[in-house]
């Protein structure tokens, strides 16, 4: 827990992140053996590791947490505007669960965890995709799977309390005749015990395909809307699952997929 948060799949590619947090740095050791396997068995199988960063102090603002935590919510969310996070650009850092794909196109958040420098190395690592940087009003923003979520062609799920703040987002969505709809209201308020997600992990789901997915068991009201757009809805029990870092989504990474790359965004927007 959680594969997501690490593993980038692109096409016939596996990446390791770099991580920017010091406690999850050896983390990708226990993906190890499973990814051996995986180039073994697969010869067009590709297996990529970023950079691994050194985190020195360097990396991160001197004390960004003390100054933080002095602010009120309000002074938080313009801190947040300004992504004014606690990453320097030292050197490249992201998480791999910061990158939502959608085909040709890849959509990655500027975070707590994700700085410029890694949005960078992504752009040169992958030239034939397109990568957008997007920004959601958020005071620490980690990991794109419970802000935005691409359920299926054509049809996005959004967080109402974190709206972007990138308008080449929207526009892009339009101009190609995609929905963006609000997701639902969770069924819990307040984090787990012992737990650092939030509520939000409610649109934290797992899709399997167009017509089929995957959501925590006692979020009703998020099941019935994805019924109502057409889904088959797979209720899970996960919500005791989060206090150990994510929901349906971060603890699970497609390594195998049908069908090919596609381009879902076939209009673009200049600059974005």
């Amino acid at each position: 827990m959680a594969p997501r948060d690490l593993l980038l799949v692109i096409g016939n590619e596996i990446l390791e992140a770099t991580m920017s947090y010091r406690s999850r740095w050896f983390e990708y050791l226990c993906y190890r053996p499973l990814l051996e396997q995986y180039f073994k068995e697969d010869s067009k199988m590709r297996w990529e590791a970023a950079p691994k960063p050194r985190l020195t102090d360097r990396s991160y603002k001197k004390g960004y947490w003390e100054k933080f935590n002095a602010m009120n919510h309000n002074e938080q969310l313009e801190s947040g505007k300004a992504r004014d996070w606690v990453l320097t650009e030292a050197e490249p850092l992201f998480d791999a669960a910061d990158v939502a794909r959608c085909g040709k196109d890849l959509f990655v958040q500027a975070s707590t965890a994700t700085n410029s420098a890694g949005t960078d190395w992504l752009r040169r690592h992958f030239p034939d995709h397109r990568i957008h940087v997007v920004h959601f009003l958020e005071d620490s923003p980690l990991h794109i799977d419970a802000t935005f979520v691409l359920l299926r062609p054509g049809l996005a799920l959004s967080n109402p309390e974190r709206p972007s703040l990138v308008p080449g987002l929207k526009e892009l969505f339009d101009k190609n005749d995609w929905e963006i709809v609000e997701c639902a209201e969770p069924a819990r308020h307040g984090k787990a015990s012992l737990s650092f997600c939030s509520q939000w992990l409610s649109m934290n789901c797992l899709v399997l395909d167009s017509e089929t997915v995957c959501v925590e068991a006692g979020e009703t009201a998020q099941i019935k809307q994805l019924e109502k757009l057409g889904f088959d809805v797979i209720s899970v029990p996960f919500w005791d699952v989060s206090p150990f870092g994510g929901g349906l989504h971060c603890a699970t990474a497609d390594v195998c997929r049908e069908g090919t790359c596609r381009d879902y965004f076939p209009k673009q927007i200049e600059g974005f």
